[in-house]
């Protein structure tokens, strides 16, 4: 029982035990595959081996007793009983081929070495059935030289050999091993990739996805963690959510019951600085309030309009719109205010017309804050450039000035709520923002489906917004729910 837990427990041992099973299964298949095939590599030979074996192991025996034998007379019964048994012809010859002593029922009395030397040669390279082959070994008797002679007819011996080609062999190993052991590892690999594809929507935020837990071992394990931490991502986010909505929602209302009371003291500021004398010492007081609350009103204006877009419960009252036309009354209605910081408007826009489907409103109010924008950051004295034209993607719009020197941080942190500049970039001349009209910005570029970015070389900062040509496509309200 404990090594069925450890087995079910272990990825490791899995593994191991896979891979040990693979090799088994695969040599089981090969020997099964050897067996089947052996019909097919059946290759029939013939050879004489067996009988040259023979003659050349009777002649190195008999070259060694001849060295204990030292009567002469028991030479020719050594040669008799060693031909007897093998119906060999012995011969001792001197080197001129003088036989010297023989075995029984040879004739000779003299021999040619030079022509057996050659005969065999022709034998070695075709033997044939009963040819007579013959070994020669120089060997010393009594101080003499002789050589032994050992003659002996050949016999064919016939089998069958199986041809085997290691190359062939290697590769059907190591195809059955790969064949064996991906389909002894696609359960588990089926288990990596649900657990991949449910981390994948996870990533995606699909935080309420929750993966299978297929197994007992590690990887059991790490899936249980992430549905896990997965569950716990998902209620810290609705957590989140909520509290956003509720901050929203707080904001909004809080905006919205300021604008009342505050909209009553401007006017108030106003008749007051109306009717009063210039020469009054009260006068600058006056002017400095109505300036103060006219600031406060455009913050909490632009809280409450950053509020309402990120709420994603707008109404987008979408219509075409010739974008040429809205960008030159927008540049016409803004130079006068670019003038009086020092600033030259330049443009660079199509003759012809160029038509979006586009909320007229929030779009103006989208560039209005890039032209702020580049006011507030440009150096004085300094141009700002606005161009449009079209790709193959959809219209763009670009809003570019020369400024002071940013770091990448403050570059990365340009988009993000309530983020607020260097304020020395601007000088001290015109009022401190909110740090939203970017961030507005961004939003109503979103809302209508399009992309919002800047591109900075030095000190020279172009921020582009493209709105893609099928704007018009989709619901004009975008719903948080």
């Amino acid at each position: 029982m404990n090594k069925f837990k450890i087995w079910q427990h272990s990825l490791r041992i899995k593994i191991l035990v896979t891979f040990l099973s693979c090799i088994i299964m695969t040599g089981l298949l090969q020997s099964g595959i050897d067996f089947v095939t052996r019909d097919f590599r059946k290759v029939s030979y013939t050879h004489y081996e067996s009988g040259k074996n023979l003659i050349n192991g009777k002649r190195a025996l008999i070259e060694t007793e001849l060295k204990i034998t030292h009567d002469p007379s028991q030479v020719t019964a050594l040669l008799n009983k060693h031909s007897e048994q093998d119906r060999l012809s012995l011969y001792l010859t001197e080197l001129d081929g003088t036989v010297v002593f023989h075995s029984d029922g040879i004739q000779k009395s003299r021999i040619d070495l030079f022509q057996i030397f050659y005969e065999q040669k022709e034998i070695s390279a075709n033997p044939e059935p009963g040819s007579l082959y013959t070994s020669i070994m120089p060997v010393k008797y009594n101080g003499q030289k002789l050589f032994l002679v050992v003659s002996g007819p050949l016999e064919a011996e016939t089998g069958y050999t199986y041809e085997d080609s290691k190359i062939l062999n290697l590769i059907l190993f190591f195809g059955l091993f790969t064949l064996t052991f991906y389909l002894f590892t696609a359960r588990k690999m089926k288990q990596f990739q649900l657990l991949n594809n449910g981390v994948e929507k996870i990533a995606q935020g699909k935080l309420s996805v929750r993966l299978p837990v297929n197994s007992g071992d590690e990887l059991g394990t790490l899936t249980r963690n992430i549905n896990e931490m997965a569950g716990q991502l998902e209620e810290k986010m609705e957590k989140e959510r909520l509290a956003e909505k509720t901050k929203i929602e707080l904001i909004t209302n809080i905006s919205h019951d300021l604008r009342t009371p505050l909209t009553s003291i401007i006017g108030y500021l106003m008749l007051l600085q109306a009717n009063i004398r210039k020469d009054d010492s009260t006068s600058p007081y006056v002017q400095s309030a109505l300036n103060k609350s006219n600031q406060l009103k455009k913050l909490i204006d632009d809280l409450f309009e950053y509020t309402r877009l990120t709420s994603k419960q707008v109404f987008l009252e979408k219509q075409p719109v010739d974008m040429v036309s809205m960008l030159k009354q927008m540049i016409i209605e803004f130079s006068p205010l670019a003038e009086s910081y020092d600033i030259h408007i330049e443009s660079d826009l199509p003759e012809q017309k160029i038509m979006l489907h586009v909320d007229a409103r929030t779009f103006v109010r989208a560039v209005d804050n890039l032209l702020m924008n580049a006011l507030k950051f440009s150096v004085k004295p300094g141009v700002i450039r606005v161009d449009l034209h079209k790709d193959v993607s959809g219209v763009v719009l670009s809003v570019a000035n020369e400024g002071t020197g940013i770091t990448k941080e403050q570059e990365e942190r340009l988009f993000e709520r309530f983020y607020k500049g260097d304020e020395s970039r601007n000088g001290h001349m015109m009022p401190s923002g909110s740090g939203l009209g970017l961030s507005i910005a961004q939003s109503i570029v979103q809302l209508h489906g399009g992309e919002i970015w800047l591109q900075r070389t030095d000190h020279y900062y172009q921020f582009f917004i493209r709105i893609p040509y099928d704007s018009s496509k989709g619901d004009d309200r975008t719903d948080s729910n």
